[in-house]
């Protein structure tokens, strides 16, 4: 018996994939500032370190992998391999780095205003949905106070 998708189960899936889709570029330089990798390197690892949640097609990563290059955020460099052909590692250019260090002072940084905005949305939520504080304003709402 398989179970019927819901319209909030699409529209969470939705918003689920534009997220993932708006983090792979995060993921995939953080990793390369690391260290070179190869494509499937890189997939595994984050494969891993979301615990099996992001998982991506090759198809999906080359394609990233490709356009950041053309941005001249990556650089490759053919490297031989003792298991099979040679394999492409991927780095990142100091234009990489420079859109990193940009992305995680201006976006993930405490203090930025774009974290403390997440943040202070974010515990809105976690206490209006464990029962905690409903002192919401919604348009629309009556106002009781």
């Amino acid at each position: 018996m398989t179970k019927k998708t819901s319209k909030i189960d699409l529209i969470v899936e939705r918003m689920y994939t534009e997220w993932r889709r708006a983090m792979l570029s995060y993921w995939v330089l953080g990793l390369l500032l690391l260290r070179p990798m190869y494509g499937l390197e890189i997939k595994d690892e984050i494969k891993r370190k979301t615990e099996g949640k992001f998982d991506l097609r090759p198809s999906t990563l080359y394609q990233l992998l490709m356009r950041m290059e053309k941005q001249g955020l990556l650089e490759r460099e053919w490297i031989r391999s003792t298991q099979g052909p040679p394999r492409a590692y991927y780095r990142t250019t100091p234009a990489g780095m420079e859109v990193m260090r940009r992305y995680l002072t201006e976006v993930l940084t405490p203090g930025s205003p774009i974290s403390n905005a997440m943040g202070e949305i974010t515990g809105q939520m976690f206490a209006y949905f464990s029962g905690g504080s409903h002192d919401i304003d919604r348009p629309g709402d009556p106002v009781s106070r």
